[in-house]
């Protein structure tokens, strides 16, 4: 099995269990209706400092700086450089992790009135102390990070794509033993959990590509030296990010209650193509990238970049028609339980339909931002976040409040500030590299193909429409994507896209293997 097909596999039951467990929560605790620690709003914002941390400390470091010098030593077969590297990069995240996580934990109340200005006292009081448990996670998560980047410089994702998995099974734990008594501090506790439960399922991992730990800072290190240079960017970056979501989240705490619940809700739905497509074929092209720009001309790099764009826009133009026409029927058979109203899913549908628009924008930034990182350029994509959030910020709060569209201007905003985010970075990587990165005749057929596909599924929920018990809402819309993914292959297959075949040809490759025993004993002697 070709590893994006594992990974998207991987991915797509990890979604499964998020869409269940966001169910869960709904039906727990609502959007408008919770109060004290049934607030699910006060729960979503206090995850806002800790993503920050991780975000910040780990995501930058492993994913602008780690993979690509780990790369180049493991193409030379130095593995003596390449293990030293590794460990001094883990134990500056953790000393930083941990020196970070001391500080916020004692100002928390004040990030807490920052996030949620909009909140009261006693939400403020519980924001703060959900904060301060979840500043175990980023610890966590940061070892577990290390080791799933080793695994992807070997091309090895097995026991990577178990880990969202089990991170999500330990927040559903949360939910079901703790979320009705213990409410949201609960929910917390199981955050905690899962982020463990995916570290401890890496560990394996460190047998399967000969792992050799070395207890040594290497601050003086050359290659460390080099990391933090490029770090230094990519956390700027990340911040310009994180900023944007704490933006929103503080804007949408003057907006009522269930404002910040009912955006993130319909967040982690359209994020659903995106992690299960875009970031699989981000994830295990990057290495290969990585390969390929230190090759004497970015031909062989241009073709790589293109041909991962062409299958992730092909997976995910058809994603956005087709949760464009089920958008409400989809909130409405997943959401609408227990103490989640009519109400609440008629917001969130609209809510939902306006971040949509720019899943394309989403799904492409995350593969030509490591097309940036894969040549050491880590400040191109720098300078595009700032003026992309700059506008998702901006754009937010105008529609928000000045035009008087409460969470819908949020949602607004931040689908702007991605769209120009993404021809922003296909601009400046196609002039980098001196090729067009996006084949638009393809793109085009895509569009068609999927406007074929929306016509049909239209057609046939006018015949009959999405009604009736849960289950059977459920089954009919499995009906029409199962129709719809019929009706666009069938199209594609006509317009004689070359992606297509892509679907047969993954059916046709075996699983990958790991590295073989005696390969794992030559690179641990190469490290004693």
């Amino acid at each position: 099995m070709p590893p994006a097909l594992l990974l998207a596999l991987s991915a797509l039951l990890s979604r499964f269990l998020g869409v269940y467990r966001d169910h869960l929560l709904a039906k727990t605790f609502g959007a408008t209706s919770g109060s004290g620690i049934f607030n699910l709003d006060v729960y979503y914002a206090a995850f806002r400092v800790p993503d920050l941390i991780y975000n910040l400390l780990v995501v930058g470091a492993v994913s602008a700086a780690f993979i690509p010098i780990f790369t180049q030593y493991k193409k030379q077969n130095d593995f003596k450089n390449a293990w030293e590297f590794a460990s001094s990069v883990l134990h500056m995240i953790l000393i930083s992790i941990g020196v970070v996580s001391g500080l916020i934990y004692a100002f928390a109340p004040a990030l807490a009135h920052v996030i949620a200005g909009g909140f009261t006292d006693d939400q403020i009081a519980l924001t703060a102390h959900l904060m301060r448990i979840m500043l175990l996670s980023p610890i966590f998560f940061a070892f577990a990070s290390v080791l799933i980047a080793v695994q992807d410089s070997f091309k090895t994702f097995l026991f990577r794509s178990l880990g969202p998995l089990f991170y999500n099974g330990g927040i559903i734990v949360g939910i079901l033993l703790f979320g009705e008594r213990f409410g949201v501090v609960g929910v917390t506790w199981g955050v905690v959990l899962g982020a463990m439960l995916q570290l401890l399922i890496q560990l394996p991992s460190l047998w399967q590509i000969g792992y050799r730990h070395v207890w040594s800072l290497g601050f003086r290190r050359p290659d460390v030296r080099k990391a933090l240079l490029l770090i230094v960017p990519r956390v700027i970056g990340s911040s310009v990010d994180q900023i944007v979501l704490i933006a929103a989240t503080l804007i949408a705490s003057f907006l009522g209650t269930g404002s910040i619940t009912v955006f993130y809700l319909a967040n982690n739905l359209q994020a659903m193509p995106l992690g299960i497509i875009s970031v699989s074929f981000a994830i295990t092209s990057f290495a290969t990238l990585s390969e390929l720009a230190s090759e004497p001309t970015t031909d062989a790099f241009a073709n790589e970049i293109k041909r991962v764009v062409g299958r992730v826009l092909f997976l995910i133009i058809p994603s956005i028609a087709g949760i464009l026409i089920l958008k409400g029927d989809i909130i409405h058979a997943l959401l609408v339980y227990g103490k989640f109203t009519a109400e609440d899913a008629d917001l969130a549908s609209k809510v939902l339909g306006i971040l949509v628009v720019s899943l394309f924008a989403q799904s492409l930034m995350a593969i030509l931002a490591r097309g940036f990182f894969a040549y050491h350029d880590t400040k191109t994509p720098l300078y595009r976040g700032i003026a992309s959030a700059i506008i998702a910020i901006g754009g937010g709060f105008f529609f928000a409040v000045n035009m008087k569209m409460g969470i819908l201007g949020i949602a607004l905003g931040f689908s702007l500030g991605d769209i120009i985010n993404f021809f922003l970075l296909y601009i400046m990587l196609s002039r980098k590299i001196g090729h067009n990165v996006l084949d638009w005749l393809s793109t085009f057929k895509m569009a068609l193909a999927s406007l074929l596909m929306a016509a049909v599924v239209i057609g046939a929920k006018t015949l009959h429409p999405v009604d009736g018990t849960p289950l059977v809402r459920v089954g009919l819309l499995g009906v029409y994507v199962g129709l719809g993914i019929l009706v666009y292959f069938g199209a594609a297959h006509l317009l004689k896209l070359k992606e297509t075949y892509m679907i047969l040809g993954w059916l046709k490759k075996p699983v990958k293997e790991a590295p073989q025993e005696s390969e794992m004993k030559t690179q641990g002697d190469l490290m004693d």
